[in-house]
């Protein structure tokens, strides 16, 4: 079932979300109808969009690789929220990511611009702000002047960004959210070692800065970067920064586990790059995934300023996203449901 909350109908004219089955997609759609908008969701003809029709929200056909329906997608848009930048499922082969993922955006860019869009909200990473040489928070002014050379994720998301705040045709936006946790993460990304150690497995990870956010606490910021009138150009979104191990520490204790130790940087690297090996080679999805671990090694510490002082964003605590996330996974059985002994209070 949904979380919306429903909410008297808005006069403003429709938004189109691209990428809306995603984890942050229905969190934004959930947060557009709570504000009283009947967004319309693009979709491929492969996705799995069980999920948004429980939530009766008009669907419409909107392929990266057929720009017409982009373009039949936008007619009557007046803000787009772009989710669905390409995502590398493994980290192989650059050119062919950084390839695909422009020309997609330049599909998404040009359809905008012959429909008359008048916004859209581009979603991008953490992965584009660059850490500060006096180890205080990185902020909006805080972008690397050259691709960072630490995979394929850093340097697709960094190629992104640039091209959609070099749009001059009309107006761009930019979010730069956290490693999201939450409810609706239904494909398993950034929960998956919340679910390993609520399962009692081993779950391999690096250690580093991670800057955490609430995926409905960004849809709440991405709902602000497209109705606010004057939005701020680029706005980072996060919770806090803390080091991963910290964070699975808190996570293995409400569990009632041991967290295991991290791996060092380089048997990080080693064990992600070998997973990928495996993986392209028709294995099962990659154990510890290679941009998780450039994320995390290289991780600045995020100063979320903006977002909360002009975004008006207030960011939940650590406990209630574990909480909130336990009884979502539980409900579609990601976690084995409680016994009754252990769900008495």
């Amino acid at each position: 079932m949904s979380d919306a909350v429903a909410a008297p109908v808005s006069s403003r004219p429709p938004a189109l979300v691209l990428g809306a089955a995603g984890f942050l997609g229905l969190n934004l759609v959930d947060a557009l109808v709570a504000d009283g908008q009947q967004p319309r969701c693009g979709r491929r003809a492969r996705t799995n969009v069980l999920a948004l029709r429980q939530r009766k929200v008009p669907l419409v056909q909107a392929d990266f690789d057929a720009p017409e329906t982009l373009r039949e997608a936008m007619k009557g848009i007046d803000v787009v929220y772009h989710l669905g930048g390409h995502y590398p499922r493994l980290s192989l082969d650059l050119e062919k990511e950084r390839h695909i993922g422009l020309t997609r955006l330049e599909r998404v860019l040009d359809a905008a611009a012959e429909t008359g869009v008048r916004r859209l909200v581009y979603v991008s990473s953490t992965a584009t702000v660059a850490p500060r040489t006096d180890g205080s928070g990185s902020t909006e002014v805080d972008l690397f002047d050259t691709p960072p050379t630490w995979g394929a994720y850093h340097d697709l998301k960094w190629h992104l960004e640039a091209r959609a705040l070099a749009e001059k045709r009309w107006e761009v936006v930019v979010a730069c959210p956290g490693a999201c946790l939450g409810p609706w993460d239904l494909r398993m990304g950034t929960s998956t070692m919340l679910v390993g150690l609520a399962r009692g497995l081993d779950v391999p990870h690096p250690d580093g800065l991670v800057s955490w956010v609430d995926a409905r606490d960004v849809a709440k910021g991405l709902l602000a970067l497209g109705t606010m009138t004057d939005p701020p150009r680029r706005v980072l979104l996060s919770a806090e920064s803390i080091r991963l191990q910290s964070l699975l520490e808190v996570a293995a204790a409400f569990y009632g586990v041991t967290a295991p130790p991290a791996l060092s940087d380089a048997e990080a690297l080693a064990f992600a790059d070998a997973e990928e090996h495996r993986a392209a080679e028709g294995g099962p999805r990659a154990r510890l995934a290679r941009e998780l671990v450039d994320l995390i090694i290289h991780g600045p510490f995020i100063d979320a300023t903006r977002s909360r002082h002009q975004l008006g964003v207030t960011y939940r605590p650590l406990d209630e996203t574990l909480r909130d996330f336990d009884a979502w996974a539980r409900r579609v059985r990601f976690i084995p449901t409680k016994s009754t002994q252990e769900a008495a209070p």
